[in-house]
Protein backbone atom coordinates (compact mmCIF):
# COMPACT_ATOMS: atom_id res chain seq x y z
CA UNK A 1 0.00 0.00 0.00
CA UNK A 2 1.09 3.06 -0.84
CA UNK A 3 0.19 6.82 0.90
CA UNK A 4 -3.15 8.28 0.14
CA UNK A 5 -3.44 11.36 -1.36
CA UNK A 6 -6.61 13.19 -2.26
CA UNK A 7 -6.09 16.14 -4.32
CA UNK A 8 -8.60 18.92 -4.33
CA UNK A 9 -8.26 21.50 -7.15
CA UNK A 10 -10.93 22.90 -9.26
CA UNK A 11 -8.03 23.68 -12.44
CA UNK A 12 -8.55 20.21 -14.20
CA UNK A 13 -5.10 20.80 -16.18
CA UNK A 14 -3.60 22.03 -13.27
CA UNK A 15 -5.01 18.69 -11.54
CA UNK A 16 -4.31 16.50 -14.08
CA UNK A 17 -0.41 17.47 -14.28
CA UNK A 18 -0.31 17.09 -10.22
CA UNK A 19 -2.17 13.77 -10.62
CA UNK A 20 0.46 12.37 -12.87
CA UNK A 21 3.28 13.70 -11.20
CA UNK A 22 2.47 11.84 -7.80
CA UNK A 23 1.76 9.28 -8.84
CA UNK A 24 5.03 8.51 -10.92
CA UNK A 25 6.42 8.88 -6.93
CA UNK A 26 4.59 5.81 -5.88
CA UNK A 27 1.58 7.65 -4.02
CA UNK A 28 -2.18 6.44 -4.28
CA UNK A 29 -4.00 9.77 -5.41
CA UNK A 30 -8.30 10.66 -5.67
CA UNK A 31 -9.27 13.99 -6.80
CA UNK A 32 -12.37 16.67 -5.93
CA UNK A 33 -12.70 19.82 -7.62
CA UNK A 34 -15.18 20.92 -5.09
CA UNK A 35 -15.88 21.68 -0.90
CA UNK A 36 -18.71 19.14 -1.71
CA UNK A 37 -16.93 16.68 -4.14
CA UNK A 38 -13.99 16.56 -1.19
CA UNK A 39 -16.97 15.75 1.84
CA UNK A 40 -17.87 13.35 -0.21
CA UNK A 41 -14.59 11.79 -0.76
CA UNK A 42 -13.49 11.72 3.17
CA UNK A 43 -16.73 10.15 4.37
CA UNK A 44 -16.30 6.68 1.88
CA UNK A 45 -12.26 6.78 2.16
CA UNK A 46 -9.42 7.36 4.84
CA UNK A 47 -6.75 10.00 3.32
CA UNK A 48 -3.31 9.99 4.58
CA UNK A 49 -2.53 13.51 3.14
CA UNK A 50 -5.03 16.71 1.18
CA UNK A 51 -3.42 18.93 -1.10
CA UNK A 52 -5.37 21.70 -0.95
CA UNK A 53 -6.43 24.88 -3.25
CA UNK A 54 -8.61 27.36 -1.43
CA UNK A 55 -10.28 29.43 -4.17
CA UNK A 56 -12.81 26.33 -4.77
CA UNK A 57 -15.80 26.96 -6.57
CA UNK A 58 -18.41 26.82 -3.88
CA UNK A 59 -16.13 28.24 -1.05
CA UNK A 60 -12.76 28.41 0.95
CA UNK A 61 -11.20 25.68 0.82
CA UNK A 62 -9.58 26.08 4.80
CA UNK A 63 -13.36 24.97 5.73
CA UNK A 64 -12.42 21.12 4.89
CA UNK A 65 -9.41 21.55 7.71
CA UNK A 66 -13.02 21.37 10.04
CA UNK A 67 -14.34 18.19 8.28
CA UNK A 68 -14.26 15.87 10.87
CA UNK A 69 -14.16 12.64 8.59
CA UNK A 70 -10.82 14.39 7.58
CA UNK A 71 -9.41 12.35 10.69
CA UNK A 72 -5.81 12.36 10.89
CA UNK A 73 -5.05 13.74 7.23
CA UNK A 74 -1.70 16.22 7.06
CA UNK A 75 -3.09 18.94 4.83
CA UNK A 76 -0.49 20.88 2.27
CA UNK A 77 -2.08 24.07 1.03
CA UNK A 78 -1.18 24.51 -2.76
CA UNK A 79 -2.82 28.09 -3.55
CA UNK A 80 -2.77 31.17 -5.35
CA UNK A 81 -3.14 33.59 -2.29
CA UNK A 82 0.57 33.94 -1.50
CA UNK A 83 1.01 37.18 0.72
CA UNK A 84 2.16 36.29 4.15
CA UNK A 85 -0.92 37.20 5.82
CA UNK A 86 -2.60 34.25 3.60
CA UNK A 87 0.09 32.04 4.33
CA UNK A 88 -0.20 32.84 8.03
CA UNK A 89 -4.60 32.62 8.20
CA UNK A 90 -4.06 29.25 6.31
CA UNK A 91 -1.22 27.79 8.47
CA UNK A 92 -3.50 29.10 11.36
CA UNK A 93 -6.85 27.40 10.33
CA UNK A 94 -5.09 24.17 10.67
CA UNK A 95 -3.22 23.49 7.78
CA UNK A 96 0.36 21.53 8.25
CA UNK A 97 2.32 23.35 5.31
CA UNK A 98 1.71 25.65 2.38
CA UNK A 99 2.64 26.02 -0.93
CA UNK A 100 2.19 28.94 -3.02
CA UNK A 101 1.19 28.85 -6.64
CA UNK A 102 3.08 28.67 -8.84
CA UNK A 103 4.75 26.09 -7.40
CA UNK A 104 8.24 23.63 -8.27
CA UNK A 105 7.11 19.81 -8.67
CA UNK A 106 10.31 19.32 -6.90
CA UNK A 107 9.27 21.07 -4.06
CA UNK A 108 5.93 19.86 -3.82
CA UNK A 109 7.57 16.70 -3.48
CA UNK A 110 10.42 17.48 -1.03
CA UNK A 111 7.63 18.98 1.18
CA UNK A 112 5.07 16.06 0.77
CA UNK A 113 8.23 13.44 2.18
CA UNK A 114 8.94 16.28 4.94
CA UNK A 115 5.13 16.41 6.18
CA UNK A 116 5.57 12.07 5.91
CA UNK A 117 8.71 12.60 8.21
CA UNK A 118 6.72 14.20 10.44
CA UNK A 119 4.02 11.56 10.66
CA UNK A 120 6.43 9.37 12.43
CA UNK A 121 6.14 10.95 15.57
CA UNK A 122 2.83 9.35 15.48
CA UNK A 123 4.29 6.54 16.55
CA UNK A 124 3.10 3.09 14.98
CA UNK A 125 -0.91 2.94 15.50
CA UNK A 126 -2.22 3.01 19.10
CA UNK A 127 -0.02 1.25 20.87
CA UNK A 128 -1.70 -1.34 22.82
CA UNK A 129 -0.31 -0.66 26.36
CA UNK A 130 1.72 2.18 27.42
CA UNK A 131 5.29 0.18 27.21
CA UNK A 132 4.40 0.40 23.49
CA UNK A 133 3.92 4.23 23.38
CA UNK A 134 7.76 4.32 23.88
CA UNK A 135 8.93 2.68 21.40
CA UNK A 136 9.78 3.97 17.53
CA UNK A 137 10.14 7.39 18.50
CA UNK A 138 12.73 8.98 17.25
CA UNK A 139 15.17 12.10 18.00
CA UNK A 140 16.45 13.92 15.13
CA UNK A 141 18.61 15.63 17.03
CA UNK A 142 20.53 12.84 17.87
CA UNK A 143 19.63 10.41 15.37
CA UNK A 144 18.71 7.64 17.33
CA UNK A 145 15.40 5.87 17.88
CA UNK A 146 13.78 3.79 20.74
CA UNK A 147 13.14 0.41 20.26
CA UNK A 148 12.05 -2.68 21.61
CA UNK A 149 15.85 -3.38 22.48
CA UNK A 150 16.58 0.11 23.80
CA UNK A 151 17.65 2.95 22.34
CA UNK A 152 19.69 3.04 19.15
CA UNK A 153 21.72 5.60 17.55
CA UNK A 154 22.41 5.43 14.11
CA UNK A 155 24.15 6.59 10.87
CA UNK A 156 22.37 9.56 9.01
CA UNK A 157 21.07 7.53 6.12
CA UNK A 158 20.23 4.44 8.73
CA UNK A 159 18.45 7.26 10.45
CA UNK A 160 16.78 8.43 7.46
CA UNK A 161 15.86 5.07 6.05
CA UNK A 162 14.51 3.60 8.93
CA UNK A 163 12.20 7.09 10.11
CA UNK A 164 10.79 6.86 6.39
CA UNK A 165 10.00 2.84 6.56
CA UNK A 166 8.19 3.61 10.41
CA UNK A 167 5.68 7.12 8.59
CA UNK A 168 4.40 4.55 6.44
CA UNK A 169 3.83 1.29 9.11
CA UNK A 170 2.50 -1.34 7.59
CA UNK A 171 2.72 -0.68 4.06
CA UNK A 172 4.80 -2.06 1.70
CA UNK A 173 7.35 0.34 0.01
CA UNK A 174 9.27 -0.85 -2.96
CA UNK A 175 12.71 -0.66 -3.31
CA UNK A 176 12.77 1.82 -6.23
CA UNK A 177 10.73 4.20 -4.06
CA UNK A 178 13.20 3.90 -1.41
CA UNK A 179 16.27 4.44 -3.72
CA UNK A 180 14.74 7.84 -4.91
CA UNK A 181 13.07 9.30 -1.64
CA UNK A 182 15.85 7.88 0.54
CA UNK A 183 18.86 7.93 -1.35
CA UNK A 184 17.51 10.51 -3.78
CA UNK A 185 18.32 8.61 -7.24
CA UNK A 186 17.14 9.93 -9.97
CA UNK A 187 17.57 6.46 -11.96
CA UNK A 188 16.93 3.04 -10.28
CA UNK A 189 20.72 1.09 -10.78
CA UNK A 190 21.23 -2.20 -10.10
CA UNK A 191 22.54 -2.42 -6.78
CA UNK A 192 21.46 -4.42 -3.20
CA UNK A 193 22.43 -1.12 -1.10
CA UNK A 194 18.93 -1.26 0.23
CA UNK A 195 19.24 -4.85 1.24
CA UNK A 196 22.12 -4.26 3.04
CA UNK A 197 21.18 -1.47 5.43
CA UNK A 198 17.89 -3.96 5.77
CA UNK A 199 20.46 -6.72 7.05
CA UNK A 200 22.47 -4.07 9.46
CA UNK A 201 19.53 -2.59 10.61
CA UNK A 202 17.87 -5.90 11.42
CA UNK A 203 20.65 -6.79 13.87
CA UNK A 204 20.10 -3.53 15.97
CA UNK A 205 16.51 -3.73 16.28
CA UNK A 206 15.34 -6.84 15.87
CA UNK A 207 15.00 -9.80 18.87
CA UNK A 208 16.16 -12.72 16.60
CA UNK A 209 17.57 -10.87 13.02
CA UNK A 210 17.22 -14.01 11.15
CA UNK A 211 13.42 -14.40 12.29
CA UNK A 212 12.44 -10.44 11.80
CA UNK A 213 9.04 -9.01 13.33
CA UNK A 214 9.71 -5.44 12.48
CA UNK A 215 11.67 -4.97 9.53
CA UNK A 216 10.39 -7.38 6.74
CA UNK A 217 11.47 -8.05 3.09
CA UNK A 218 8.20 -8.87 1.03
CA UNK A 219 9.60 -10.52 -2.23
CA UNK A 220 8.61 -9.04 -5.50
CA UNK A 221 6.98 -6.54 -3.89
CA UNK A 222 9.14 -4.57 -1.25
CA UNK A 223 10.16 -3.83 2.35
CA UNK A 224 7.74 -3.42 5.40
CA UNK A 225 7.84 -1.71 8.78
CA UNK A 226 5.59 -3.50 11.59
CA UNK A 227 5.90 -2.15 15.22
Amino acid sequence: MSSRILLVEDEVVLADTILRSLKKLGYECSHARTLKESREQLKKSRFDFLILDRNLPDGEGTALLKDPNRADAMTLILSSKSSIAEKVEGLNSGADDYLPKPFSYLELSARLSALERRRVQIVAATPANEKEKRFWISDDTTLSIETPKGKIDLTPLEFKFLTYLIARKNTIVSKSRLLQEVWGFTFLPKTRTVDYVITNLRKRIEEEPDSPKHLLTIRGAGVKFVP
